[in-house]
């Protein structure tokens, strides 16, 4: 029978925070920076997009107060839907 094969032991488990922390500092800056630099970008596209392609409605929400609901709610009531 063959011997075993011994398996050479397992790097420890490392998190991602640890394994950015082993990042030399200089490029952990340039990685940070490139991030931004990609998150404004996609800021600048999203408004040249919307600019290009309006929405159809305006579709925002409004706040609509509980006095006012009251006033519906009672309103409905009233006409005896």
């Amino acid at each position: 029978m063959a011997p075993k094969r011994m398996l050479p032991p397992s790097p420890p488990r490392r998190t991602l925070w640890m394994m950015y922390k082993g990042i030399e500092p200089r490029y952990r800056i340039l990685l940070g920076m490139g991030f931004m630099g990609f998150s404004m970008f996609g800021l600048w596209v999203s408004d040249r997009l919307e600019k290009a392609y309006p929405p159809e409605a305006d579709t925002r929400v409004t706040h609509v107060s509980h006095r006012d609901t009251a006033a519906a709610e009672s309103s409905q009531n009233r006409t005896g839907s």
